[in-house]
C-alpha cells in the first residue's frame, strides 16, 4: 500500500454566531496552538460564510472549514441534532424532517453525522438531553461516536463530581457512550456503511460558581482531547480549494479514526487489511477464503479487533496485532490505555469492509 498522509482535526464547535464564546479567528489561533491541521466549525442552524481557508496564526497554520449543526428549534423536547458537512449552503430550512435533511444534504454533495446520539440530561446543571430519537431514517453518513461534552454530562451525577470533572476530566471520562458503540455495531451488522468521527462540541461556556467565573472546557483544552484523524492519499498542497474536498471526502468515507489524544498522541496509528487487494479504514477489501488484518500503534496498549460487535482478536500491552479472518463484513479496532488508575478508551477506528469474492 502506498504511503498515506495523516491530518488531525477537531470537529463540532461553536462560535459567537450561535452559543459559543469565541470568534472564528480566536478559535483558529487556539486550534493552531493545539497543533491541529484542520477544524470544522458547526454553529447551530446557521451556515456562516466568509471564514473558510488556511489561517496563519502566531502558533502556525490551520485549515478552517465551516459546517452546520442542524436541529428543529420547534421540536419539544429538543432532539435530533445533525452535523452537516460539505453541503455548501444552509441546511437548517430542512430541520423539521430528519430524512429530508439527509436527502437534501446528499443531493448537495455533503455528509450528515448524527450528533451526540445518546446524550444524557443533567438536571443538576440544567442541561437537557439532546439525543437522537428518530432512528427510522436511512442514507446518513455516520455517527458522532464520541462527543466530549456528552461524556462530561454523563459523569456529572452529583455536586461533588462537578468541579473535579471540569478541571480534571481525564480522571472521569473513559470513552464513547456504550449505547452509541452498540448502535454503531448493530448498524454495521445490518450491512450498513457507517462512518464515525469524534467531536469536541466546544463552546467555551462561562459559568458562575459562587463568587467565581470559570470556563467549562476551554477550546484549546478540548482541541487536545478527542480528535478525528484522517489518512489522505496525497499530502496537503496548501491550496485550500484542493485540500478541502480531500478532507471532506476522507471524513465521509471513514478514512481514519477517533483518537483520545489527551492520554497519548494517536498519530501514527494504522489499521490495514490484505486480501485480493490491500487497504485501510474506510476501504473495501475483496478476499477469497481469508484476509489478514494488521494493527500498528504508536505506543503499547490493549488492542481489540471487533467484528460487528464481537471481539475476535486481542493484543495485550502490544504495539502490533496480526490476525486472519474468514467472514465478510465490517471490522473495526478499539485500543485502550491505562490512565490514572483505570483503563480508558484511546483509539476507535473506522471499519474496513471485507467482501467475499464470488467463485463460479
Amino acid at each position: 500500500m502506498t504511503e498515506l498522509f495523516e491530518a488531525v482535526g477537531n470537529i463540532h464547535m461553536h462560535t459567537v454566531y450561535s452559543d459559543g464564546q469565541a470568534t472564528h479567528r480566536e478559535i483558529m489561533e487556539m486550534a493552531a496552538a493545539a497543533d491541529l491541521d484542520f477544524i470544522i466549525i458547526t454553529d447551530h442552524n446557521v451556515w456562516v460564510k466568509g471564514f473558510e481557508g488556511y489561517c496563519e496564526t502566531p502558533a502556525g497554520t490551520v485549515m478552517c472549514l465551516i459546517g452546520e449543526e442542524v436541529h428543529d428549534v420547534r421540536r419539544k423536547p429538543q432532539a435530533n441534532h445533525c452535523l452537516v458537512l460539505g453541503a455548501e449552503k444552509p441546511a437548517a430550512p430542512h430541520a423539521h424532517s430528519p430524512q429530508k435533511l439527509i436527502n437534501e444534504v446528499r443531493l448537495a454533495g455533503g455528509y450528515t453525522f448524527l450528533a451526540h446520539p445518546h446524550d444524557r440530561a443533567v438536571p443538576l446543571i440544567g442541561e437537557n438531553d439532546y439525543a437522537w430519537r428518530d432512528w427510522d431514517i436511512e442514507g446518513f453518513t455516520g455517527l458522532e461516536l464520541w462527543n466530549y461534552m456528552s461524556s462530561f454530562k454523563e459523569v456529572v451525577t452529583a455536586w461533588w463530581r462537578l468541579i473535579p470533572a471540569i478541571f480534571w476530566p481525564d480522571r472521569f471520562i473513559n470513552g464513547p457512550d456504550p449505547d452509541t458503540l452498540a448502535k454503531w455495531d448493530a448498524l454495521l451488522a445490518g450491512h450498513r456503511r457507517v462512518s464515525v468521527l469524534g467531536g469536541s462540541d466546544a463552546h467555551g461556556f462561562i459559568r458562575k460558581i459562587g463568587p467565581f467565573k470559570i470556563v467549562i472546557y476551554p477550546y484549546e483544552q478540548l482541541f487536545r482531547a478527542v480528535n478525528t484523524h484522517l489518512l489522505l492519499d496525497e499530502p496537503p498542497t496548501g491550496q485550500f480549494d484542493q485540500d478541502k474536498p480531500r478532507i471532506l471526502a476522507a471524513i465521509g468515507r471513514g478514512r481514519g479514526w477517533v483518537g483520545y489524544d489527551l492520554l497519548h498522541p494517536t498519530r501514527g496509528f494504522r489499521f490495514s487489511a490484505q486480501g485480493q487487494n490491500r487497504g485501510t479504514m474506510g476501504d473495501t477489501i475483496l478476499f477469497n477464503e481469508r484476509a489478514t488484518l494488521q494493527v500498528f500503534l504508536p505506543t503499547k496498549a490493549r488492542i481489540e479487533v471487533i467484528f460487528q460487535g464481537e471481539l475476535i482478536a486481542e493484543g495485550v500491552d502490544a504495539v502490533t496485532l496480526l490476525t486472519e479472518v474468514e467472514r465478510p463484513g465490517a471490522y473495526r479496532v478499539a485500543c485502550y490505555l491505562p490512565h490514572k488508575g483505570r483503563e480508558r478508551g484511546w483509539i476507535y477506528s473506522n471499519p474496513i469492509y471485507l467482501v467475499q469474492e464470488q467463485t463460479v
